[in-house]
């Protein structure tokens, strides 16, 4: 009796073991594709000066663009510049953009089968998401988002821009596209009207512009960019395209 019990404990141990390896497998989200190195983890976040609960997410997302490890992007969508509230009236987020609001269908679709969209939207390396403003939330899909992905690095010579990408251990099964990136840095702003009358809302690297400047196909490629305008920085990313759809981003940098 007591050797079946030990043999059955002991049975009962790997397979603890086994759940455990399978499970700490999941919780790593294995890469969709091999890299060279880890470059910094993009964190997106959908958002609208015309949201009353954006504000405590871009707080949090201007707090994490403070990480040397992150790339902070905002994407301002225009679905909540037609809403009227009341007398508060409405207001138009100078910065929204219905390009923007495409990108977030794209994910969506991808992230959770529909083409519903909501605010504030965090994004992570193209891959989870959830909402922006649940600080514990976003930090583990930080982590849980980190992969390995092609390195960047930019290059100033001779008053010409480029950023070196380097080589993917195996080629891509489709070739990636490359976006150049114009961000306003930083950016205050007194709001006169709408769901957050009298409020002054402070924003960090907010998307201006979203160009595409080539692609990778998983071989070291360079590509010239543009130097940025007074006021302003970029960035560069690498992003899939799965079924049509956003699919994860392999490498990114500031420039």
């Amino acid at each position: 009796m007591r050797a079946s019990l030990a043999a059955l404990a002991t049975v009962i141990i790997i397979l603890l073991f086994v759940s455990m390896r399978s499970g700490a497998q999941s919780l790593q989200n294995i890469p969709l594709t091999s890299g060279a190195s880890n470059s910094p983890v993009v964190a997106e976040l959908f958002t609208s000066q015309s949201c009353s609960s954006c504000p405590p997410a871009e707080k949090l997302f201007a707090e994490l663009a403070e990480r040397p490890d992150l790339i902070v992007l905002e994407w301002h969508v225009d679905y909540w510049d037609r809403l009227i509230h009341g007398r508060a009236g409405a207001w138009k987020d100078p910065y929204s953009d219905a390009a923007y609001t495409a990108r977030q269908r794209q994910y969506n679709r991808a992230l959770r089968s529909t083409a519903g969209v909501y605010t504030p939207q965090a994004v992570i390396n193209g891959r989870l998401e959830t909402v922006g403003s649940r600080a514990r939330e976003v930090e583990r899909l930080l982590d849980a988002g980190a992969h390995a992905t092609a390195s960047l690095e930019v290059i100033e010579s001779n008053e010409t821009v480029s950023v070196q990408i380097s080589a993917f251990e195996t080629p891509l099964r489709q070739a990636a596209d490359v976006y150049r990136l114009t961000l306003l840095p930083e950016q205050t702003t007194a709001i006169p009207r709408g769901e957050n009358r009298g409020a002054i809302l402070s924003s960090r690297n907010i998307v201006l512009a979203a160009d595409r400047i080539g692609s990778y196909t998983g071989e070291a490629t360079t590509l010239r960019l543009g130097t940025p305008e007074s006021g302003e920085s970029c960035a560069v990313i690498i992003q899939e395209k799965r079924g049509g759809q956003l699919g994860p981003i392999l490498g990114a940098t500031y420039c």
